[in-house]
């Protein structure tokens, strides 16, 4: 099947079920904001991620020097990210609650640590140019999330079935939501890109 194919079939299944994946959106953006407002309420909480985690970026916090070439930067970023996806995939094709419980713990840390500029935190102008990361890399990750969800809904709707069934339907879902990986993967480049590109230019002006 070609690339093109493939990412008619994922659009496809975006358009099928976009109600499932606004739903996903609106929760683990929520989510998101959640970890924000308690980083507000809780400023010691905030530098105590901050310091645990050792950065003051989401590329840092992934181990990304900011004296890497772009090149590096971006490779990097990407490495990093889609060691994430597979971090929330591979474990959801047997489990596929997974999905949704990590991506919850990951939105609420971005939250906590990146989202509020607090005194003695990271400031407004480092902040500014992750926002945007957030939101590419965010979509990235609730698209993933969606595909493990709908998964999730296969293995719940079959409950009443012979085993044979069950695992027959879950299987199909499984190989139609991996085509949703192709756009997660472009997903992952662009804020790649944008990472090594946009984010240092933005940085040294704000």
């Amino acid at each position: 099947m070609s690339p093109l194919r493939w990412f008619a079939d994922a659009m496809d299944i975006i358009k099928k079920d976009w109600r499932l994946l606004a739903t996903l959106n609106a929760l683990f953006f929520c989510v998101l904001i959640i970890g924000a407002a308690i980083a507000l309420i809780s400023p010691g909480l905030h530098l105590s991620m901050i310091n645990f985690i050792g950065a003051d970026s989401i590329a840092s916090s992934a181990g990304i020097s900011s004296n890497s070439n772009t090149l590096n930067t971006a490779m990097l970023t990407f490495c990093s990210s889609f060691q994430y996806l597979l971090m929330i995939t591979v474990p959801s094709i047997v489990l596929p609650i997974w999905g949704p419980i990590v991506g919850a713990a990951k939105f609420f840390l971005w939250g906590v640590t990146y989202v509020a500029p607090l005194r003695g935190g990271i400031t407004l102008g480092k902040l500014v140019p992750q926002y945007l990361l957030m939101i590419v890399l965010g979509e990235a990750y609730v698209i993933a999330i969606f595909a493990c969800t709908r998964q999730l809904k296969v293995a719940v709707s079959s409950s009443g079935f012979e085993f044979g069934q069950i695992l027959a339907l879950y299987l199909k879902s499984v190989a139609e939501n991996m085509k949703l990986l192709l756009i997660v993967i472009i997903l992952l480049a662009a804020a790649s890109l944008y990472q090594a590109l946009i984010v240092p230019a933005l940085t040294g002006i704000l």
